[in-house]
């Protein structure tokens, strides 16, 4: 740990370092990044963690599972094991079993596999995009940014249209941690938890006896070396696909509206040619806003990193938001530039480890379409005033963004 004992060390698993501005968040991280890429910091009900700051640092610890494991879960906070077993999937667990339960459900979320649900993806953006008020002020969140994820991910579990509505309640309460803003550094709301897993154990069995041309059909069938899924693994991984996918997308989504209109001249870019700048505008979203801010490892030996000595037993927090922010990989990375040549370093689905996103093919369809239908429809939307953000060590996001679709008060 470096420092003088006089300099004040805000945690970044703590209240004061996220109730403030987005600008004041990076700011910290900032001057954490100048200190020590990595830093050891106590917790009130905890061991502590050690803090990792920097792009390289957080690179290297991805993409050494041995010694940096996801066993003990990927949260901050201690998760109970029956917690792990049951709904923290496959981010939750080391090779060999992570690559076996990978192996049986990647080939859903292949690009080919995502190309094919492209048209029924832009159906929904389009009908979004068509329901939107055009004299009247409106919330982005629940009327854009929170609709097509929910539709897409129960579209392609085959769940019906009329049980989606508990789904986005049940997926909501977990990603709140259960509670209406109060300050949360790790997803919970065991209420939704059961909820979407004894549904996904119901849907489960239906599709086994009466299965049909959905994802959940395909999951329950699939046998690759000779072996299924489990009840308990499918409904595990049914969680982290409607939560994980559900509120990430969520999230890109409002802070791709929120950035383009704090900077016009980016916007203008990409109106002028969609097609040349949504990738790259993607990318830039994602490295700004880091919608997944941290994920946590525990190391399984004695090692060091960066300086550290590190202890075998120790969690150790990868700091996305920071990294995407390393000003020693991206140049004046406080600047929302959508011509970023290396926006695509960003670590928003991950440091291409053995848990790289699996939704990232999925995400990215549902960004470009989205938001070219939205313009399409509407090429005045914009944002008006400032973003609500979520008081959530665990996800960098907006909770109320007011939107126009015209020009105007």
């Amino acid at each position: 740990m470096t420092g003088s004992a006089s300099e004040k060390i805000i945690s970044p698993a703590s209240r004061a370092f996220w109730d403030r501005s987005f600008a004041g968040r990076r700011a910290q991280f900032e001057e954490l990044r100048q200190r020590s890429p990595i830093e050891f910091h106590t917790e009130t009900a905890g061991p502590g963690f050690w803090s990792v700051v920097g792009y390289d640092d957080v690179v290297a610890v991805s993409r050494n599972p041995e010694v940096f494991s996801s066993a003990n879960g990927f949260t901050i906070d201690d998760v109970p094991v029956e917690i792990l077993e049951f709904a923290m999937s496959m981010i939750a667990m080391d090779d060999p079993r992570h690559r076996r339960l990978r192996g049986i459900v990647q080939s859903a979320f292949t690009a080919a596999s995502v190309r094919g649900i492209a048209e029924r993806v832009r159906g929904y953006a389009a009908q979004i995009a068509a329901d939107l008020p055009r004299d009247a002020e409106f919330d982005f969140v629940p009327d854009v940014a929170t609709r097509l994820p929910v539709q897409v991910i129960c579209e392609l579990l085959g769940i019906p249209e009329s049980d989606r509505p508990m789904i986005l309640a049940a997926a909501a309460d977990v990603i709140a941690g259960g509670g209406d803003q109060e300050f949360v550094t790790a997803p919970g709301g065991a209420a939704g938890l059961g909820q979407i897993y004894g549904y996904a154990l119901e849907l489960g069995e239906r599709r086994k006896t009466d299965p049909g041309e959905d994802l959940t059909s395909r999951l329950v069938s699939t046998v690759v070396d000779g072996e299924t899924l489990t009840p308990t693994e499918f409904g595990s991984f049914v969680i982290l696909l409607i939560t994980a996918g559900f509120e990430t997308t969520r999230q890109a989504l409002a802070w791709a509206l929120h950035l383009l209109t704090e900077h016009p001249d980016q916007r203008e870019l990409l109106l002028a040619d969609f097609a040349g700048h949504i990738d790259n505008t993607i990318d830039e979203v994602i490295r700004y806003a880091s919608p997944v801010p941290y994920m946590r490892r525990t190391a399984t030996v004695d090692t060091e990193l960066g300086g550290a000595h590190i202890a075998a037993g120790d969690k150790v927090v990868m700091w996305y938001l920071s990294a995407n922010h390393d000003e020693r990989i991206f140049d004046g990375p406080g600047r929302f530039d959508i011509t970023r040549a290396n926006a695509g370093k960003h670590l928003g689905f991950g440091a291409k480890d053995i848990h790289h996103c699996l939704g990232m093919n999925l995400a990215r369809l549902e960004l470009r379409v989205m938001l070219e239908e939205l313009f399409t429809a509407h090429p005045a939307l914009h944002a008006v005033g400032e973003p609500e953000l979520l008081l959530s060590a665990f996800i960098s996001g907006i909770a109320a963004l007011p939107a126009r679709t015209r020009d105007g008060r």
